[in-house]
């Protein structure tokens, strides 16, 4: 199997998940996140889909490299890692170029799995992003420094987490829908 699509390595392709890596891995936002809980999370977001699209069109790999990269997402998104990774410098270097990885392994293995299977991807993803920002919204405050005294975030933080996760969401599904519309209007 041929890794690299030679014939998608253009500059098109590669700006949008430069830019989103570049807005999370920046000194100003590095020095946001550690006070902002949102900024964190979005960051997050912005690391794997930043990756994700770095290798959606460019790379082929197994369909078995979907798991190393849900794997990461989901790992640092349990709340003793996301909060390590939010207190201390080694930590967030670690988180940063993992998500950006677990992307590079979800968007380069997605062309190697059937529609049903990455449909089941997106609900699943958002179902678990669903009820974390549920509980978030409601005041349990899983990444907040009453749980993990080393983690930087107040409890009054994790509100505007919850909304900002819905928001991504949101968004995230405004554009499956609209690439399964164009696709499917494509094939009349």
């Amino acid at each position: 199997m041929k890794a690299l699509n030679k014939d998608q390595v253009k500059l098109s392709n590669l700006i949008a998940p430069i830019v989103l890596i570049a807005l999370a891995v920046n000194p100003y936002t590095e020095i946001q996140e550690s006070h902002l809980e949102f900024l964190f999370m979005l960051s997050h977001y912005a690391l794997f889909i930043g990756g994700f699209l770095l290798a959606y069109k460019l790379l082929k790999l197994p369909s078995i490299s979907v798991l190393g990269g849900i794997f990461l997402a989901v790992l640092w998104h349990i709340p003793y890692f996301f909060a390590l990774a939010a207190a201390f410098p080694v930590f967030r270097a670690l988180n940063d170029t993992t998500l950006i990885i677990g992307g590079i392994m979800a968007g380069g293995s997605l062309s190697s799995l059937n529609n049903g299977f990455k449909l089941s991807l997106l609900v699943a993803w958002m179902g678990a992003d669903t009820v974390l920002a549920i509980l978030l919204l409601a005041g349990w405050p899983p990444y907040s420094n009453i749980i993990y005294p080393f983690s930087p975030f107040p409890e009054s933080q994790e509100f505007l987490t919850g909304l900002s996760m819905f928001f991504v969401m949101f968004v995230i599904f405004l554009i499956a829908i609209a690439n399964f519309l164009r696709t499917t209007f494509k094939l009349m």
